[in-house]
């Protein structure tokens, strides 16, 4: 599996990691990254138009072999997604902390299988997905 959002990220803000792919979310460039000392699952959102922002899966496989949000326990440091659009490029750094806030992972509420993203440049958002997007902001930077 090719990591093409990933290795731009890499080249530009000099960090050099080894990507092991997983096999559920394929179609969103899913892996998991050791980045210095941490572990990160990585992403690469994908564009649906009409809506605005980008959407993501993230979800495993349980015991029985359901799918299954990820735990606040999970033992990656958190989540890496990249979006594109046009000629503009960014990353959404999640720390499981935000995860867990965001009720992305399952911790005090059930989680979600996927979510979608706003960066900065979406703009003329209704007002669910204006408040989405200022509860995503501290996690998001532009490159």
């Amino acid at each position: 599996m090719h990591f093409n959002a990933f290795a731009v990220y890499s080249a530009r803000v000099g960090v050099t990691a080894d990507v092991t792919p997983e096999t559920q979310n394929s179609d969103y460039e899913s892996g998991v990254a050791r980045i210095d000392e941490g572990v990160w699952h990585i992403r690469t959102a994908r564009n649906t138009p009409p809506e605005p922002g980008a959407f993501v899966a993230f979800w495993q496989r349980d015991a029985d072999g359901k799918t299954a949000p990820f735990s606040d326990d999970d033992s990656a440091e958190a989540l890496l997604v990249f979006v594109e659009r046009g000629d503009r490029r960014g990353v959404f750094q999640f720390t499981s902390a935000h995860l867990t806030a965001l009720g992305i992972m399952s911790g005090r509420r059930p989680g979600k299988r996927g979510f979608r993203m706003y960066p900065s440049w979406c703009a003329g958002l209704n007002a669910q997905a204006a408040t989405t997007q200022r509860a995503q902001a501290p996690a998001f930077r532009e490159f």
